[in-house]
């Protein structure tokens, strides 16, 4: 029985790796086409100040849709901030993936008024 359920929860480690692997992807993606973004990488190679000011779309750092209700936001909050907090995270390096899906998820409690 105890061999079942380590099997179960390394399946759910996976799974969940992988999932929080692909969603990264498609972050890192959507970053990565920003020209915005593109010009500020270009600037700091460079030495250079960005001209624009650069900004994350909150909804896409949690892999929301801008129309998702507050119960999905704070639930998906919840669920990446349990895989990324440096505390319970099983990977290293998280801290900084934690604390942009902590701001995402504050910015948007401040554009829709909830605080």
């Amino acid at each position: 029985m105890e061999e079942q359920l380590r099997k179960a929860q390394e399946k759910m480690t996976d799974a969940a790796t992988q999932m929080m692997s692909e969603w990264l992807n498609q972050v890192l993606q959507g970053i990565s086409s920003d020209p915005v973004m593109r010009e500020l990488w270009s600037a700091m190679k460079i030495g250079e100040q960005p001209v624009h000011r650069v900004g994350v779309d909150p909804y896409q750092v949690l892999g929301l849709e801008k129309t998702a209700t507050g119960d999905q936001a704070k639930r998906r909050y919840r669920e990446l901030a349990v895989m990324l907090h440096p505390d319970t995270a099983k990977g290293k390096g998280t801290e900084f993936l934690f604390h942009l899906v902590t701001a995402a998820y504050q910015q948007i409690n401040r554009e829709r008024g909830w605080q």
